[in-house]
């Protein structure tokens, strides 16, 4: 062979070998990432959230012990299964619907017989734990879990922390005696209420101290097993409450009152070492055995400058019909206690009761006056709010007589007329899961009067709300009686503004005033162009949000009330500079008035203020005379032409 071909040979072998040593270099990171990212659901995933004293020493079984352990995800696709090692009685909740159970089963559990709706959805997985026989190696570990599986391509979506509420007690809190045991019992129910995470270190029969007949929370109650032997790493979980409801057993077994109150204290000490911030609740128990000393062990604590100890007084909290067996709570009972509890612990929490007016989850649309934190009062016309809720039922805290319409799960909106108090939304009762709701009060503003103001919901025991996922552009609609929906079948709800931000998925809200007129008139007409800027007896704040279309229809009003067309233009310049004063980066669409009132004068204000996101409308023709109930105001028809004519308008603005 000759020497040149041989080094041709030579160098092109060379530069193969180098391209793929390259080759394999340069995809190392890549091949690296894919094999070590975590297939979602499994254990490895980081979006799973496991509530509760969990060993994970074996990286292919995690148990859950003491009571309730849980496992939840939020995940995409349309089915879930989870899959356990040991023979045991599982509970789960898809998209917060029934709770199922699963009885005895081991191995893969199909928990979406039937798919779900291609989306995001939420599941939370529990185990009916230390009661025989449920757990087949009881009472050795059988809360074990292996992972969920989703669709292929699904993923799962992490979840925001939330505050953790740990209960430590017997078969009380165990919730014994009921249908499903601690998803029945009262700190389940508390802990979904307030949606919060939550951890039972509770067993049957348990007693506050330590005895050779009793086990004793005093000296197992930092365990991470029931009756082991090692200690519990509390670096894995900050309790940001603790409720003690210990005792019930402890009268029955000897334990003097002395003995009782020195172990409470020390309890409490425990407690207090191993969780510096949380609140502490001694819970007396339900048969009010051993209260003094309850009390006398919390004012230990607060002498000793802990003032975050507090006494729960359950005097009278249930009656005899709450009771399975006179000691132990059916569902009705652990529901009153849950709703008991609610008012005292979340405050301390800086959690909002759910359904109440500080409650994050219920957006409230259009300008309202918050001033008073328990009486919410709607300004102006098209106001609303609307909430996600879990459960079945749900009532409505209306403080004095109004007329409001309800609509739940998207559907027709009803009417309630000359309401108050509290009035019941849901006569049917819903399926049980995820609902939203939407209620809008009758228009205040203008002649109709009534006392529009919103004093919270009511849900079912354990119910909750939920936040709304994402965020709708924001659309003002200003104006007079027209956008008003004033003479329509429904008025703010038959509206133009109302169809129209309906139509394109939006929040929306009418700044309008029937009767009103643009200007200030000397004769007493009220000026939009000023009240615009005002919501309940003061200036709006309009940093509680930025509309991002703002759609002016103003000047119906103003010629029988002697405004000059050089007035009215004057003060048009002036408005729409102050609206872009206040709102920076909306999109202004000024109507022409649909009369053709002040036309050449609302377009020469649009022109004066030159302003590239304030556009002229030209409304000639919109409004045919069928679709007007007298010459001014449009009937359903009227506004349903308007709002054809008006959406795709808004929408190129948005």
């Amino acid at each position: 062979m000759p020497p040149s071909l041989t080094r041709t040979l030579r160098l092109l072998l060379v530069g193969s070998v180098l391209a793929l040593v390259t080759g394999l270099l340069t995809s190392a990171p890549a091949l690296a990432a894919e094999t070590t990212r975590p297939t979602a659901g499994s254990l490895k995933d980081p979006n799973l959230r496991l509530v509760g004293r969990w060993d994970r020493t074996d990286p292919r079984t995690y148990v859950g012990n003491w009571e309730s352990p849980y496992v939840e995800a939020t995940f995409t696709g349309t089915t879930v299964k989870a899959t356990v090692r040991d023979t045991v009685t599982v509970y789960a909740s898809v998209d917060h619907g029934p709770i199922q159970t699963f009885d005895q089963v081991s191995g893969t559990i199909n928990l979406t017989p039937e798919p779900l709706a291609k989306g995001t959805h939420h599941v939370w997985l529990s185990y009916r734990t230390g009661e025989i026989p449920t757990c087949a190696t009881w009472p050795a570990p059988c809360a074990t879990f292996q992972g969920f599986t989703l669709d292929r391509g699904a993923r799962t979506l992490p979840t925001r922390d939330r505050k953790l509420i740990e209960f430590v007690g017997d078969s009380i809190t165990v919730g014994y005696g009921t249908g499903k045991t601690t998803v029945d019992s009262y700190s389940w129910l508390l802990g979904e209420k307030l949606g919060v995470d939550h951890t039972n270190i509770a067993r049957s029969g348990a007693c506050l101290v330590q005895l050779t007949n009793c086990f004793g929370l005093n000296e197992n109650w930092d365990r991470t097993t029931i009756g082991g032997s090692t200690d519990w790493d509390f670096r894995r979980y900050q309790a940001d409450a603790v409720v003690i409801n210990l005792g019930t057993n402890d009268a029955g077994r000897g334990v003097s009152g002395t003995t009782f109150g020195e172990q409470y204290t020390r309890l409490l000490e425990e407690a207090r070492a191993r969780y510096p911030r949380a609140h502490l609740y001694a819970f007396e128990n339900l048969r009010q055995r051993y209260p003094a000393e309850t009390r006398a062990a919390v004012q230990a604590r607060t002498d000793a400058g802990d003032r975050r100890v507090h006494f729960i007084d359950t005097a009278d909290w249930l009656t005899a019909e709450d009771y399975v067996d006179g000691g132990h709570p059916n569902e009705a009972g652990h529901a009153k206690i849950a709703d008991r509890l609610a008012p005292i612990i979340a405050p301390d929490l800086d959690v909002p009761l759910p359904g109440s007016t500080a409650d994050r989850n219920i957006e409230f649309t259009g300008r309202w006056d918050t001033s008073d934190p328990a009486a919410f009062v709607p300004s102006w016309a098209g106001a609303y709010f609307t909430t996600r809720f879990t459960g079945t039922g749900v009532t409505l805290n209306q403080r004095d007589t109004i007329d409001f319409w309800v609509s739940i799960d998207g559907g027709e909106d009803v009417y309630y007329s000359k309401v108050s108090g509290d009035v019941d939304i849901t006569p049917a009762p819903l399926a049980e899961g995820e609902h939203t709701l939407r209620v809008s009060y009758r228009n205040v503003a203008g002649s109709y009067k009534g006392d529009a103001v919103f004093q919270g919901l009511t849900l079912d025991p354990g119910a909750r709300t939920l936040a709304t996922p994402g965020r709708q552009p924001i659309i003002e609609f200003v104006g007079d009686s027209i956008t008003m929906g004033s003479t329509s079948s429904r008025t703010t709800l038959t509206s133009y503004g109302w169809l129209t931000g309906e139509a394109l998925g939006a929040r929306h809200t009418q700044i309008a005033w029937g009767g009103g007129c643009l200007v200030a008139a000397a004769d007493g007409c009220t000026g939009v162009s000023q009240q615009f800027f005002e919501a309940g007896d003061g200036r709006w704040d309009f940093g509680t949000y930025q509309a991002d279309a703002v759609v002016v229809n103003l000047g119906t009003n103003d010629l029988s009330h002697n405004v000059t067309p050089e007035e009215f233009q004057t003060v048009y310049v002036q408005f729409l500079k102050d609206v872009r004063a206040v709102y920076p980066r909306s999109e202004i669409l000024v109507l022409g008035t649909f009369s053709e009132r002040y036309v050449p004068q609302t377009r020469a204000a649009v022109k004066a203020v030159r302003d590239r996101h304030t556009r002229y409308v030209d409304t000639t023709g919109w409004l045919p005379p069928e679709g007007l109930t007298d010459k001014v105001h449009p009937n359903d028809l009227g506004h349903q032409l308007i709002t054809e004519k008006l959406v795709p308008i808004v929408r190129r603005s948005l």
